[in-house]
């Protein structure tokens, strides 16, 4: 890793430093891409999660559609031969100049949802009608659909 730029070099350490300490993730290797010149991770957030790509790159670095669109197959010819190539996204670990990480995950087609499950959640509000304090219940779910059996309501 000696042959890469030493920006890119500080941009890896601090994203190793992110994912591993302080998001806990459970495997994360790092490989070299000889052609590119990049420092790129192998990784996944627990053992039950599959593995992606991460990719470290500063904020001033530019990527055509295209190139995006490759950027899964390009690590994955980066990879020693020994290494499992099934890996169906990258997330993009994009540093800007103060160090703050941005992470943008890319994947292959539509992401699969195992199960959808509703989450019903009970907010309160308080509202300030005619300078009293009313305390106002309303449950609302994730879907954003308002459960009503008045038929005079108008939704805008």
């Amino acid at each position: 890793m000696n042959r890469c730029d030493t920006k890119q070099k500080a941009f890896a350490q601090r994203v190793y430093i992110d994912l591993k300490i302080c998001r806990k993730w459970s495997k994360l290797h790092a490989y070299f891409d000889e052609t590119n010149k990049w420092i790129f991770f192998i990784g996944a957030q627990s053992d039950d999660q599959p593995l992606i790509f991460v990719l470290p790159m500063s904020c001033d670095q530019q990527f055509t559609v295209d190139e995006l669109f490759n950027l899964k197959s390009k690590l994955s010819s980066a990879l020693p031969a020994a290494t499992s190539s099934d890996i169906q996204s990258v997330l993009m670990a994009i540093v800007a100049n103060d160090f703050t990480i941005g992470y943008f995950n890319f994947t292959s087609g539509l992401p699969t949802v195992a199960s959808l499950e509703l989450e019903t959640s009970t907010n309160s509000v308080v509202s300030n009608i005619n300078n009293d304090f009313i305390s106002e219940i309303k449950t609302e779910n994730a879907m954003n659909e308002w459960s009503t059996t008045d038929p005079n309501i108008c939704w805008d």
